[in-house]
């Protein structure tokens, strides 16, 4: 106890971020494990309805569980908060406010899931998984929701983009944000194509 007294703020600060790294990656692990269990896979399918084997074999990889599947949806906006090599705040308060607005609360799977790629770079295996995922998405939907769909994300993409001001602060959208908005717009519109 006589210890915590004398210590730094920057001490007590810096053993703070390393027990909450620590219960995140606890929090990670346990994820992974559900995702990967027989139950967990069970679940997925039963929820989503995604019959994509790869996909679930990917979304296991990425402890992405049945309740923590419409995290995927934001994974675009995620891609756009780290054009510029690093998610800001505000940034990553853009992308919160979406998953919000889409109703995920903090303390569940999609926000953890979320909440860890705006932290580090999320994986590329990320993108594939998005890709099969909006595919299964896109099987399931008129092509007037589709379209929606797509002005929705392209929607989103742009406010993230927009919200930390572009490259320089400039208060536009950064040409490497530009070119993320363009890649995820044209992969949406050739999957609602292939549908």
């Amino acid at each position: 106890m006589k210890k915590l007294k004398h210590q730094s703020p920057l001490s007590k600060h810096a053993e703070a971020e390393h027990f909450f790294a620590e219960l995140e990656e606890k929090i990670v692990q346990k994820l992974h494990a559900e995702a990967t269990s027989d139950d967990g896979r069970r679940e997925l399918l039963r929820s989503t309805g995604i019959h994509d084997e790869k996909l679930l074999d990917e979304m296991a990889k990425l402890g992405i569980t049945a309740d923590g599947v419409i995290a995927l949806r934001l994974i675009p906006l995620v891609l756009v908060a780290w054009a510029e090599g690093v998610a800001d705040q505000r940034e990553r308060t853009a992308v919160i406010a979406a998953a919000t607005r889409l109703g995920i609360h903090e303390a569940t799977t999609a926000w953890i899931l979320l909440d860890r790629w705006l932290t580090k770079h999320p994986p590329g295996l990320c993108v594939d998984a998005w890709k099969r995922y909006t595919h299964e998405t896109f099987a399931k939907m008129s092509s007037t929701a589709q379209n929606r769909l797509v002005e929705l994300t392209q929607k989103q993409m742009i406010e993230v983009a927009k919200s930390s001001g572009g490259h320089l602060g400039i208060g536009k959208i950064s040409k490497k944000e530009e070119a993320i908005i363009h890649q995820v717009v044209t992969s949406m519109r050739l999957q609602a194509m292939l549908q």
